[in-house]
């Protein structure tokens, strides 16, 4: 393989080394950099390097108590699966089609965590190594959502993803994407990046190769990076059938949004994509499409007025009604991303809010679904809003048990060693190990 030394070292002088740090399954071992890269580079260079099974596997709530497994690298193999995707991230990572967000590259501008974890997204890498990237993402991709809405153009509005979309990538389809793509002197970093992603897990799969399904991200963006690319034939040929009916198509990651005219343009645009996905051996989630057949409903969904009063932090008067909006679309049953707008309450000076609202907060934020789907950052803003140490342990604790999902465990473990002294952290790794996949 052609990779000098001095470029491969090169890669690694990025934020990447400290995030593996902040793996919420710390390493057994330390070591020392330089000679790690170097035994690295070694391997590489003479075709010794092969995949090594996952340490454990970090089980979050996706939805509704539906499990998403994360895989947790050993060094080497996070090290190899970045330096794979770095070096050709100018070919695979743009965003080829208009309106389409989730391609940005490993190199943009960082900005400190505590700046963007707010972001209202319900899943983010845990150790992503730009939440700055996302959260700037995210709200485009809403921003232009909310835009395209107030448009008198049109009338109906369906949203859909995809089902499973990771686990459900053709690797030797996203092969011959990559390849056709990448100059020829780089052929041998895909050879070496379809190394990994074919024996990753052998864990579970012995001795046979992969062939469908790349790993969801614990540290770095480089799934993100391969998904968004194989999606990209897909945005293109949508793309070209929104604009032969008069349609708008948006997408940001697998959340995807059609604007149309009629609700038999919407229908046939539901059916096009599913066509077109099928083409990719991918499948709609069948259980998340919602149609919308007026701007109002679709708005109300979106609740792009709640995040409007929201987006002035200083302004008692708008959070105070954007909290009333809330609670009224809750005890009303309305259907809309409350969990989002819970989330982005975490950002909120409590003290602006009435005494009754704050209460009803707090009783949202503890409500054993939303918590566990939380991170270290989301416990520590939670306690700073009850400020009873006392009464936000005693809740934490009472899920130890109960809740199945071991990101909310090992989330839960790095809080309490850095504001929980005293907690006998036993208890947590013995759950853990109860719940070891």
């Amino acid at each position: 393989m052609k990779l000098s030394k001095e470029s491969f070292l090169k890669i690694f002088e990025s934020r990447f080394w400290s995030k593996l740090n902040e793996s919420l399954i710390p390493f057994e071992d330390s070591v020392e950099k330089k000679l790690f890269l170097d035994d690295l580079y070694l391997e590489i260079i003479t075709f010794t390097y092969n995949p090594s099974s996952p340490r454990d596997y970090l089980v979050s709530n996706k939805h509704n108590g539906i499990s998403r497994y994360v895989p947790t690298f050993n060094r080497k193999d996070y090290c190899v699966y970045f330096l794979c995707i770095k070096l050709i991230e100018k070919e695979i990572a743009t965003n080829r089609v208009e309106g389409t967000y989730g391609g940005w590259t490993l190199g943009n501008k960082i900005k400190e965590k505590e700046d963007v974890e707010l972001i209202e997204l319900e899943y983010v890498p845990f150790n992503s190594i730009n939440e700055f990237s996302w959260s700037r993402e995210w709200r485009t991709f809403q921003s232009i959502a909310k835009n395209h809405s107030e448009t008198d153009e049109y009338t109906n509005y369906t949203t859909i993803d995809i089902a499973n979309f990771y686990d459900s990538i053709n690797l030797s389809l996203l092969e011959r994407k990559i390849r056709h793509s990448v100059s020829n002197n780089k052929q041998d970093i895909v050879t070496l990046l379809f190394h990994f992603l074919r024996n990753w897990n052998k864990k579970i799969e012995g001795y046979n190769l992969k062939t469908v399904g790349i790993p969801q991200d614990e540290i770095g963006d480089c799934s993100r990076i391969l998904a968004n690319f194989y999606l990209q034939d897909y945005d293109f040929e949508m793309k070209n059938i929104c604009e032969k009916e008069g349609a708008k198509y948006i997408r940001f990651a697998d959340d995807q949004i059609f604007y149309s005219k009629s609700s038999d343009t919407s229908k046939k645009l539901l059916y096009e994509s599913s066509k077109q996905l099928f083409k990719l051996n991918l499948n709609i989630n069948s259980s998340k499409v919602k149609e919308f057949n007026s701007r109002l409903q679709f708005e109300n969904y979106w609740a792009f007025d709640i995040f409007d009063m929201l987006g002035d932090l200083k302004s008692r008067k708008n959070i105070q009604n954007a909290v009333v909006m809330y609670f009224n679309k809750i005890d009303n049953q309305e259907s809309f991303r409350d969990f989002s707008v819970l989330k982005r309450l975490l950002s909120v000076d409590l003290n602006l809010v009435l005494p009754e609202q704050r209460f009803r907060i707090i009783s949202g934020l503890c409500n054993p679904e939303f918590l566990s789907k939380l991170t270290v950052w989301n416990f520590k803003k939670i306690r700073s809003i009850i400020n009873n140490d006392q009464e936000f342990f005693q809740i934490l604790d009472s899920q130890i048990d109960s809740l199945m999902f071991n990101s909310f465990h090992y989330q839960l473990l790095k809080f309490y060693k850095k504001d929980r002294t005293d907690f006998d952290f036993r208890i947590l790794i013995e759950r853990i190990k109860q719940l070891k996949t």
